[in-house]
């Protein structure tokens, strides 16, 4: 039985501490966070509510020391913390030192040799040297913009433009998506908290990044343009941090766009995130000789998503090759039948 360990334990990492409890083949060893007032509960507490079918006396409790962990002798850990490479990094070094696998929603980590290529090709020889293998996951990115247009292409010879389009009403995601995205603020407060760095969808690039790779693009470091604008309110809204008021913001619009060598543009990732937003979808088109389109209505699920990306994906860990790794080179993992 594979034994797990989750570090971080805000909303998406309770979740899949939670999933791992209520799963065969997988066991829940242990589980960190740094915050002193989460030390010593179980996950169950940590939501309020009993797991799915699970024994309370034999659930893990959070602790903030990784080592103690780490003393359960975990064979994998799923690290959902930040979504910085260079940060994440940090925790990955004395898991493998350990010999254990890593699967983290880090958004960088999706592909981390855009923003990190040094750093990257450290870990992957930590990794390779360890026997052990490191993933970076999601369903954005890790998959809606990136991993399921590559899979599309496959369908077609050539393509001259691949578009990803995601529309995601924030209404029904998580309080630090929802802050993540600029909700309540003014439209000041929002440029000033872009330009600071503190609002913004992290992993747009590095999903276009994957994209152009995969088809044989060139990307150099800094080689993607990004925008970032806000959806402003036409009427009150209201939110998990506060009543929007009509003209502040809801959310925003974000785009990442890759051109190749004679500035043709051959990678567009349009991303809204915003509360209240109608129409919620996932559109992909490949233009080429062959156009194909494909269409989610509704779009793909967020937080439940990531979730079960991360759970899918350290089930089937063991089956890549030791190293640093994507999801272009994993195999598909479906879920289980209920």
């Amino acid at each position: 039985m594979q034994r797990i360990i989750v570090i971080g334990m805000g909303p998406i990492g309770i979740g899949c501490a939670r999933s791992v409890l209520a799963e065969s083949g997988i066991k829940l060893v242990g589980m960190v966070d740094m915050d002193p007032a989460k030390s010593g509960q179980t996950a169950s507490e940590l939501r309020g509510k009993p797991a799915e079918v699970v024994d309370q006396k034999h659930e893990p409790k959070v602790t903030t020391d990784i080592s103690e962990a780490l003393d359960a002798n975990p064979d994998a850990a799923i690290i959902a913390t930040t979504s910085h490479f260079d940060e994440v990094a940090q925790l990955v070094r004395p898991l493998l030192e350990r010999g254990v696998s890593v699967v983290s929603s880090c958004e960088q980590m999706a592909w981390p040799w855009y923003q990190h290529a040094a750093l990257a090709e450290e870990i992957d020889a930590l990794a390779q040297q360890a026997g052990r293998v490191v993933l970076g996951t999601g369903v954005n990115p890790g998959f809606a913009m990136d991993a399921l247009a590559v899979m599309l292409s496959s369908m077609v010879r050539r393509v001259n433009k691949v578009r990803c389009v995601r529309r995601v009403n924030a209404a029904v995601r998580r309080q630090p998506l929802q802050m993540k995205i600029g909700a309540t603020l003014s439209t000041t407060r929002f440029r000033e908290a872009v330009a600071a760095g503190k609002v913004g969808h992290i992993g747009l690039a590095e999903s276009a990044a994957m994209l152009a790779t995969a088809l044989g693009g060139d990307v150099r470091a800094g080689g993607i343009e990004q925008t970032i604008e806000p959806v402003i309110a036409k009427a009150p809204t209201p939110s998990l941090i506060g009543l929007i008021g009509p003209g502040e913001v809801t959310g925003l619009q974000q785009i990442a766009r890759w051109q190749d060598e004679h500035d043709r543009t051959r990678i567009e990732l349009d991303l809204t995130m915003a509360i209240g937003l109608e129409d919620p979808k996932d559109k992909i088109v490949l233009d080429g000789p062959v156009q194909v389109v494909m269409k989610v209505n509704g779009g793909l699920p967020g937080d439940s998503a990531t979730v079960a990306a991360l759970l899918n994906q350290v089930r089937q860990i063991h089956r890549l090759k030791p190293g640093l790794r994507t999801m272009l080179d994993c195999p598909p993992a479906g879920c289980g039948f209920k």
